[in-house]
């Protein structure tokens, strides 16, 4: 799958980590007025990353992945990501999202902070440039 991402959405708080690759703007509230398959058209194709910590002390924090397409969602293990300004990649099993980006300075910066956090070694992350 490939996608040319418009907006990355980064979350980094108590309960865990969250990036979103989203191939268009987020509409934010003027979906109120649309039907529902309005509003997952103007979703498009997007990729999420999250982490979610335990509740719990000692608990297993929820390491997942997300797409548009169902196929291409599930437990993330077992990846690699390769990383640069201009291009994000997760590979897994046989496929390969790949993600063309523009991050701004902020964006980028952030990204370097909360992506090990979401991997937490449980893959591979290569960054290039």
């Amino acid at each position: 799958m490939k996608l040319d991402c418009k907006q990355i959405s980064i979350s980094d708080d108590d309960l865990g980590c969250q990036v979103t690759f989203s191939e268009k703007i987020d509409l934010g509230e003027k979906t109120e007025n649309m039907s529902v398959k309005e509003i997952i058209d103007s979703i498009g194709r997007y990729l999420l990353l999250q982490r979610t910590y335990s509740e719990i002390d000692y608990g297993k924090d929820n390491y997942y992945f997300e797409t548009q397409d169902e196929i291409l969602s599930g437990e993330l293990k077992a990846f690699e990501i390769v990383m640069s300004r201009q291009t994000f990649e997760l590979q897994f099993d046989s496929e390969t999202i790949e993600i063309s980006i523009n991050p701004t300075d902020k964006e980028y910066s952030d990204l370097m902070h909360v992506i090990p956090i979401i991997i937490d070694k449980r893959g591979r992350l290569t960054i290039n440039g």
